[in-house]
């Protein structure tokens, strides 16, 4: 029955996180098309630092919570009163320094008007963190519900009110628009709280039945602390790109067209990318939890193997797309709401596409073997690998974006570069603890279906010019894509049997 709940809950998790990243992906689009270029290059200055202090306050509490929960059954009680006092001080701490650094850091990122986006986002570092804790007591009595809930509930206001408060406002102005995004999120933040406080006041935990038991700050952040530095990494990078980015563009270009350089490519594009991710890694996620170091090799590396399967078959497709007709993609999404500054944003979206998409396979790839090397106690090792393949980033950033020439597209060389690297060392890792080896077999079926599936689309494309023609290509492109898959057998008896087990347990 345990088993049966955890992989419910795995399920549960999975479902309601590919829903909320649908939604953030909506929202996203729907932002760039409504602020354009330059309006979303200043709202992704804003945003990682926003991000940096959510995770420096909240990054690792759910799961941390739920370990400490999951140990003291006894001390439920004092455990989430004890998180609270923890949070609490880390969130009110960060709140004050951004509220008291907002200028000075807008200053240092080229426009002081973003001050007041950082004053509006302040505060919901108080409210993620509280909900952050409330998450990891459910997560802890495996009851994985209100996680899902909330999550899909936060991501969902935040896209009714935030492009409808962004459209209404860019009348006014560009930035009261942006500044519309922003209410977005703290009423979104708002809802996700009330709803995980609806949950708590129905499942309060019992009075602490081990009175004389005594549960410390020091003891929740043995826990809370390693995760947090794990998961800490790439959101640093994310704020280093915005002080960076635009400093560098603006060796070469004025500060305003530097801004909208930096929205294309962190705003527009980015969103486009990070969409094959979120379908993989959410089915990926079913398979990876039972590798552990308690299973022998050949089983732990089947299911690795069967992660690398599904995350493949949803990565190459999605590049192969990126690769062939990123204009299409663009112009179906943004339209001319990315041109400005005299020059023709959509061709310069259109060749950082084309670049990044081929780091979704890397991305996706590390993802699964992140987690893996995680599961067999490996984390300091893919902590470690992560900081060298940021700090390969930066050099690439730091010498080949301010020529003329490669100027924004040193950001997506850069990513991908970062991707790979993660990945490579990441595999040298993997092959430590795991038996892989390449199956030529699946590997000759999968060039199959995509080529089959790209010739297709691409016949479809050229037959004529229009947004409805490439919905329709794309839609029958997935439709014999899958047929092919279906025809070629692409999943092996021993796939299709581990599969079954997954989704009946």
């Amino acid at each position: 029955m345990k088993k049966n709940n955890l992989m419910s809950g795995v399920l549960v998790l999975s479902i309601g996180g590919v829903l909320a990243k649908i939604f953030s992906a909506i929202y996203r689009i729907g932002l760039t098309r409504i602020l354009g270029g330059e309006g979303i290059g200043l709202y992704q200055l804003v945003f990682p630092l926003y991000s940096l202090c959510v995770v420096l306050a909240t990054a690792g509490l759910p799961m941390a919570i739920s370990k400490v929960i999951a140990r003291n059954r006894e001390k439920e009680k004092s455990v989430v009163k004890k998180c609270f006092m923890f949070t609490s001080i880390i969130s009110l701490t960060l709140t004050f320094i951004l509220l008291i650094f907002a200028r000075p850091l807008a200053s240092i990122q080229g426009n002081v008007d973003i001050t007041i986006c950082y004053i509006i986002l302040a505060p919901t570092i108080i409210l993620v963190s509280s909900a952050s804790v409330l998450r990891g007591y459910f997560q802890g009595k495996e009851n994985f519900t209100p996680s899902a809930v909330s999550n899909i509930a936060e991501q969902f206001v935040k896209l009714a009110v935030g492009l409808i408060l962004s459209f209404a406002l860019l009348r006014v102005s560009l930035m009261a628009s942006i500044i519309g995004a922003m209410i977005s999120i703290v009423v979104s933040e708002i809802i996700s709280v009330v709803i995980m406080l609806l949950y708590y006041k129905y499942n309060k935990p019992k009075q602490d039945t081990n009175i004389e038991a005594n549960l410390s700050m020091k003891d929740i952040a043995k826990d809370v602390l390693p995760i947090t530095a794990t998961n800490i990494i790439m959101p640093i990078a994310s704020f280093i790109d915005s002080l960076l980015v635009v400093n560098l563009l603006s060796v070469s270009f004025t500060r305003p067209m530097s801004i909208f350089l930096y929205g294309l490519e962190s705003g527009a594009v980015s969103s486009l990318v990070s969409l094959p991710t979120i379908f993989s890694f959410a089915i990926a996620s079913v398979i990876l939890p039972n590798i552990s170091l308690k299973g022998s090799i050949f089983s732990r590396s089947h299911k690795l193997s069967l992660a690398v399967k599904v995350i493949l078959l949803i990565a190459i497709p999605c590049v192969l797309c990126f690769l062939f007709i990123p204009n299409r993609l663009i112009d179906l999404l943004y339209a001319d709401r990315l041109n400005g500054y005299g020059v023709e944003g959509l061709n310069i979206a259109y060749r950082l596409l084309a670049i990044s998409g081929i780091g979704v396979i890397f991305l996706a790839i590390n993802q699964v073997f992140s987690s893996s090397l995680q599961a067999v106690d490996e984390r300091g090792v893919t902590v470690r690998n992560l900081i060298i393949a940021v700090v390969v980033k930066f050099i690439i950033e730091s010498i080949f974006m301010p020529s003329v020439k490669i100027n924004i597209y040193a950001l997506a060389y850069a990513n991908t570069a970062c991707y790979l690297t993660a990945m490579v060392l990441n595999l040298m890792e993997i092959r430590e603890h795991f038996k892989i080896k390449i199956n030529y077999y699946f590997s000759g079926k999968l060039i199959i279906a995509n080529t089959v599936m790209l010739l297709s689309l691409l016949a479809i494309l050229n037959l004529y010019r229009s947004y409805l023609t490439t919905l329709l290509a794309l839609a029958v492109a997935v439709i014999i894509y899958f047929v092919a898959l279906y025809f070629l057998k692409i999943f092996n008896k021993r796939d299709l049997a581990s599969i079954k087990y997954k989704v009946k347990n």
